[in-house]
């Protein structure tokens, strides 16, 4: 039955006794049982005994006060949860009948009621380990340094957990550069474990503090970490500033230049040329798309407008120690006039006189005067085989037959492969259309054994 809106703002009493004239019979009883025997008696049948009993008495709440007072005043619920909850507050006296409102302290908030000024969800985070790594995971690398310098909780937490906190970022942001710049490989870039784990492959040895025993184990640091994200973003622009121009590659030559720019980080001819000889590291796929990028940056170097009709620069770019330089010649911020190109040349593979090789030249050091064309760049004897040789040699000692491609690597990007019309390089490049192209089989036509001088990538131990 719909209530009067007067009775509810002026908090009258609805309960079902007064509807009874029931009120008027319980004014002189004090105590609940009383209240509760007269309701027995005055009630007519045993059904209405239960129906009206045992009914407590349930008044609305005024309009005046805070929330959490004018529950503890008015509120039955709170009552009954106080009765229930009696032995929180420590009272050895019972309540007595009818003076609840007295054992509640008008000050202090009722036990629901939550201090929000008080909370924070930062620290809550520390509880929850995988919520916490997804928070780490999500962070960019300067706020998670800036973090891991000002929170010492956030220190100790990923001292705890320092492997798996770099590694997710990198998965996170650059999976591809993840597997193959492996951090074990980067042994400079690499500290002992902050939580002074053992290395469960290494064998007892003498260690710094003269004792015997096993080693802590390493683990990456976010100086690899910045070089794995540098490198993922240096392949990337790459690829969209040839784009750009209307040199298209598939999409696996991401993959290629990583392990082109890997390679050059060897700095000696053996080990190069062990990882090439590394069918599962160099595949047929990988020859195949390595010499297409070095058909199209050739494309793009030697045209007369944007690369000035040079023929031999993207040799001297192979020959540096990885491919930034690359990167900034092709976005214009290195190699931008003649004298840079001449310094450039003068480190690579100048020659001075006997009379000037004390001399810097071009601004050069002496001992830095054509340095990059032998092995360890410069600390060697031996010229050092670029990586685009040793990728043509390669292709030639498995009989891919690479002349048989070079036209569809010209045409690649430039002409749709069933109309012939050109492609514009605004145009989206279908995904047939690459795959079209870029038909290839990973099987070799020569001979499947494997030498024995192949390098495993594992096993290398290079500088970041």
């Amino acid at each position: 039955m719909a209530l009067p809106l007067s009775m509810i703002l002026n908090a009258e009493d609805v309960s079902p006794r007064k509807a009874k004239n029931l009120d008027h019979a319980l004014n002189g009883l004090t105590t609940t049982e009383d209240k509760a025997i007269r309701c027995q008696e005055t009630a007519v049948g045993g059904s209405k005994t239960a129906q009206y009993g045992d009914l407590p008495v349930i008044t609305l709440s005024p309009i005046r006060g805070a929330l959490y007072h004018r529950r503890v005043s008015r509120s039955p619920q709170h009552h009954k949860n106080l009765d229930q909850h009696q032995h929180k507050r420590q009272k050895t006296s019972e309540v007595p009948d009818g003076d609840l409102e007295s054992e509640i302290d008008p000050e202090k908030p009722p036990e629901h009621e939550f201090d929000f000024n008080k909370f924070n969800i930062f620290k809550v985070f520390f509880n929850h380990p995988e919520i916490m790594h997804a928070f780490t995971t999500n962070l960019e690398v300067e706020d998670l340094l800036s973090l891991y310098a000002i929170s010492k909780d956030f220190h100790d937490f990923c001292d705890r957990n320092f492997t798996a906190m770099i590694l997710g970022q990198s998965a996170s942001k650059a999976k591809e550069s993840t597997e193959i710049f492996k951090w074990k490989v980067y042994k400079n870039l690499c500290q002992e474990d902050p939580a002074k784990r053992p290395n469960e492959e290494a064998s007892p040895r003498e260690l710094k503090n003269g004792e015997i025993g096993i080693p802590v184990r390493d683990v990456p640091t976010f100086r690899w970490l910045t070089m794995v994200l540098h490198r993922e973003q240096v392949v990337k622009e790459v690829l969209e500033v040839l784009a750009s121009a209307g040199h298209r590659l598939p999409r696996h030559c991401s993959v290629v230049l990583k392990k082109i720019w890997f390679t050059m980080g060897i700095p000696d001819n053996g080990r190069r040329v062990g990882l090439l000889h590394n069918k599962k590291f160099w595949t047929n796929k990988d020859l195949i798309y390595g010499t297409w990028f070095l058909v199209k940056l050739d494309m793009h170097l030697t045209d007369p407008l944007s690369g000035k009709g040079e023929t031999l620069m993207w040799r001297m770019l192979m020959a540096q120690p990885g491919l930034t330089t690359l990167w900034q010649v092709l976005k214009r911020e290195e190699l931008c006039n003649q004298f840079d190109m001449m310094r450039m040349y003068v480190h690579w593979k100048w020659r001075p006189r006997p009379d000037h090789r004390h001399l810097s030249i071009c601004g050069i050091p002496p001992e830095h005067v054509g340095a990059l064309q032998y092995e360890g760049y410069g600390k060697g004897t031996q010229k050092m085989i670029p990586p685009d040789t040793l990728i043509m040699r390669e292709s030639i000692r498995r009989k891919l037959h690479m002349h048989d491609r070079l036209v569809d690597m010209l045409l690649f990007g430039h002409i749709h492969h069933k109309t012939f019309e050109d492609i514009w390089p605004a145009e989206p490049l279908e995904r047939e259309e690459e795959d079209a192209w870029s038909d290839t089989d990973d099987s070799s036509d020569g001979d499947e054994t494997e030498d024995a001088d192949v390098v495993d990538p594992d096993d290398l131990e290079l500088r970041g």
